[in-house]
């Protein structure tokens, strides 16, 4: 009998300490998605502010104009880290699901991602593109995180990275190319489980995000990297309420 006691005693403080270790890994996964989004909203205001500073000192009399060229950039970009901390806030909200104009999420995107990055972005909208419905902020994630690693992920300035739109039968496609360094099946297959990068500041969250707000919204991720021949991811959403299977590959 004292054995068994002490051996309950013991389970009951495993199990204590292993629901305190859940909670810990919990808080810390819910932290570093909440960096990570917090940090693609903040690039492109840090971006405006330094070419602000850098017009007053050398041309301090174009400052009104050049920042009413760039108050848009800001504004977008506020308003969207805003209706994040409203989304975070809840900690578990429901997704807002309402029509959602592709085109226009992928030019707002773009244009935050080009003060931020610097890099050269293509677009080639499907011009006729109807509106999915779903969650306008999730899609917004969606396409900031591929910018961003397609940005990131250029070797020089001679690189690019192309975004286009297309209409499927059932479906909407959105499509990320960029000439980047690519990846392994290896590093791939780690990318989207999480938690892993290759770069400094990093927090490896990217695709994995990509995976999970595109399942969000019934859709599909396709991958095709290899190393040194560039990325393109696939994402594509249904114009009805059928999922689209997912699945990732690499080129060869």
């Amino acid at each position: 009998a004292r054995r068994f006691t002490s051996m309950t005693r013991r389970l009951r403080t495993g199990a204590i300490r292993l629901r305190d270790a859940e909670r810990r890994a919990t808080a810390g996964e819910m932290a570093r998605q909440v960096n990570h989004d917090m940090k693609n909203g903040l690039v492109p205001i840090r971006n405006v502010l330094r070419h602000l500073s850098e017009v007053q000192q050398r041309t301090p009399h174009e400052l009104a104009i050049v920042f009413g060229e760039r108050r848009p950039t800001l504004d977008a970009s506020v308003a969207y880290l805003d209706e994040l901390a409203t989304r975070w806030a809840r900690l578990a909200p429901r997704a807002e699901r309402r029509p959602i104009d592709v085109n226009g999420v992928i030019r707002d995107a773009v244009t935050a991602a080009g003060d931020a990055y610097g890099a050269p972005f293509r677009l080639q909208l499907h011009a006729g593109l109807p509106r999915v419905f779903g969650d306008p902020l999730a899609l917004r994630r969606i396409v900031d995180n591929l910018v961003a690693n397609a940005a990131q992920s250029l070797d020089s300035r001679d690189g690019s990275v192309t975004i286009s739109t297309e209409l499927l039968e059932n479906a909407v496609r959105i499509s990320v190319a960029d000439t980047g360094c690519g990846m392994t099946q290896d590093a791939l297959t780690r990318a989207l489980a999480g938690f892993y990068t290759t770069k400094s500041h990093g927090t490896g969250l990217g695709l994995s995000v990509v995976r999970r707000l595109t399942a969000d919204l019934g859709g599909g991720v396709h991958i095709d990297t290899a190393p040194h021949r560039g990325t393109t991811v696939t994402v594509e959403l249904p114009t009805h309420l059928a999922p689209i299977r997912q699945s990732t590959s690499i080129r060869s």
